[in-house]
């Protein structure tokens, strides 16, 4: 017969199992990251026709980076985008965040002609709950991972790229 004491220990066992793999895709926001932030503002863009797309421009720029810390990505509007920093400046660090083109679909009172549709573009779950003005950094520190959360990301004016015309060639 199972004893009381060991019945708890296997209770208690099980519990903590359960936490921890609830927990451990949980990302947890460093408060006090190793370097400071002096601007983050985003641009939005228009490649001037549908078919090139648009997207946002997130700039960052730092007053002091450890050279312990490797930052690694932007997460911002549903979108994530490895940060590239500014050959010129060690200080600055760019995303390029592409939105997805829509694709041309068929519409027919014909289901049959509707069969060679796309699937739709069904985005990955993304791992944060951010506001529109909300980005959110990932880094490398000694070997781990970190993230830390950008509350006011200002927007400046946009950028729209002029469309060729195909007659110009």
């Amino acid at each position: 017969m199972i004893s009381k004491k060991s019945t708890i220990v296997m209770l208690a066992v099980v519990l903590l199992s359960i936490h921890f793999s609830c927990t451990s895709g949980t990302k947890i926001f460093e408060q006090n990251p190793p370097f400071t932030i002096k601007e983050t503002t985003f641009q939005n863009w228009f490649a001037g026709s549908q078919e090139f797309g648009r997207g946002i421009h997130i700039f960052l720029e730092f007053e002091n980076i450890p050279q312990e810390v490797k930052l690694d990505s932007i997460y911002f509007r549903g979108m994530v985008e490895i940060l590239q920093r500014d050959p010129e400046n060690p200080l600055k660090y760019k995303g390029n965040l592409k939105a997805s083109a829509k694709q041309d679909v068929v519409m027919d009172e014909n289901p049959a002609k509707e069969m060679n549709n796309p699937f739709p573009d069904i985005q990955k779950d993304f791992p944060f709950d951010l506001s529109p003005k909300e980005a959110v950094i990932s880094y490398r520190r000694n070997n781990k991972q970190y993230y830390h959360k950008i509350l006011d990301v200002k927007e400046i004016e946009a950028l729209n790229y002029p469309s060729s015309n195909k007659g110009d060639n």
